[in-house]
């Protein structure tokens, strides 16, 4: 069983480096062991980043056997004269709901001891990561700890909801209490589990973690449509004051369907990418998925503002605007509802702004009221520039 420390254990920030001890919070994982409850980068405290937040006792071996092993199978009714008629046993299915398969992620480093020693510890890195979902959709993924010492049995888990963000070309983290929830129930009402349940361990930094980790003892070893329908909003109020403005007016009543035609344009081409490359990515198994987004970037780079610019020619400039960003807008609002997101980093929120921004003055400077004034063709240098900024900026991390 796992216990918590207190919460003044002292563990070293690098062990060996003669850098002065801080106080961190450590976990009991057996007689001697214990372990930090986050996961880093680096082998530095300070890099930390999720929290752990499902801990097993047992055989670290069949822990990792019930996660890969699918035991759902298709049951069918039997009949009154071949039902068992002998004393009834122990169901020997093993598994979890979920046949997870095996994944590839950034290494992220946990710390722990063996000695009893909070400041004798190491970094030690996965040994094993699982995934269940579409590698460029959404995922749940986890990040399986261990023990270091082979008379220990316990596996520290990190679980997290992912998406693919096409804009930084990796995965963004959404959740990790979903994920934690997720795994909870892989291991609820099975046969080899005494025990499943939570006990607060404080480590509530990163992500929606609130600080309260999944215990599994071993024996023996509704998506949020709301969004959907916020982002449609805009595009009805769109389509209201364009109508309203001049009702009489039959040049601006034609701008309506153009209007709702560059902002369906926009969310058509946005869709192509995100779902096109998890059917490619679902047909084609042996490909890495990497490759897969390197095909369908192009057409996110450079097909959208393209998009804007075309479809933007015949408007004027706030309805170009309005359409060209609430279009970009909607298409992101809905991609998040269709894979579960509902959370997002202030960073990623503002980026995706700037990029509603970016492809809103491209729309003006292609609008037909600017293209007919020689003098103010800047919009669509300076959304060009915004737009490779967007693109640029995320991407600076690989350097």
């Amino acid at each position: 069983m796992f216990v918590v420390l207190a919460l003044g254990s002292v563990a070293a920030t690098s062990p060996g480096d003669g850098a002065s001890d801080r106080r961190q919070p450590m976990v009991s994982a057996g007689d001697d062991s214990s372990l930090w409850p986050y996961t880093s980068p680096t082998t530095a405290f300070e890099d930390r980043t999720l929290a752990i937040n499902v801990l097993v006792s047992g055989d670290p071996a069949e822990t990792r056997r019930h996660l890969e092993e699918r035991s759902d199978g298709e049951w069918n009714e039997t009949a009154p004269e071949e039902e068992d008629v002998s004393d009834a046993g122990t169901d020997e299915r093993v598994g979890t709901s979920t046949a997870w398969g095996t994944a590839d992620g950034s290494t992220r480093y946990l710390y722990a001891t063996t000695d009893g020693d909070p400041s004798g510890g190491r970094w030690i890195d996965e040994s094993y990561q699982l995934h269940d979902g579409d590698y460029l959709g959404s995922r749940h993924h986890i990040r399986a700890y261990e023990s270091p010492d082979p008379d220990d049995e316990w596996t520290a888990i990190q679980a997290h909801g992912e998406h693919w963000d096409w804009f930084r070309l990796s995965h963004t983290v959404d959740s990790v209490e979903r994920s934690q929830q997720y795994v909870e129930r892989e291991f609820m009402g099975r046969h080899y589990v005494t025990d499943v349940t939570r006990v607060h361990l404080g480590n509530d930094r990163g992500s929606d973690a609130d600080g309260w980790v999944t215990i599994v003892d071993l024996d023996g070893g509704d998506p949020p449509f709301h969004l959907a329908f916020l982002g449609l909003l805009p595009g009805a109020m769109l389509a209201t004051r364009v109508s309203s403005r001049n009702p009489l007016d039959a040049l601006v009543a034609a701008r309506v369907p153009r209007a709702l035609l560059l902002a369906g344009s926009l969310i058509a081409l946005y869709f192509f990418v995100r779902f096109g490359a998890i059917a490619v990515e679902t047909r084609l198994h042996g490909v890495d998925p990497r490759f897969i987004a390197g095909a369908f970037y192009p057409f996110l780079a450079v097909g959208l503002p393209v998009c804007t610019y075309y479809f933007a020619r015949s408007l004027d400039r706030p309805t170009a605007f309005a359409a060209g960003s609430i279009g970009f807008a909607t298409a992101i609002l809905l991609d998040y509802t269709v894979l579960g997101v509902t959370r997002l980093p202030v960073n990623v929120f503002v980026h995706r702004f700037s990029t509603a921004i970016a492809l809103g003055f491209i729309a003006v400077g292609a609008s037909h009221t600017v293209r007919v004034d020689p003098e103010d063709h800047d919009f669509v240098r300076l959304g060009a520039l915004l737009w490779m900024v967007t693109l640029l900026v995320p991407l600076l991390r690989f350097l």
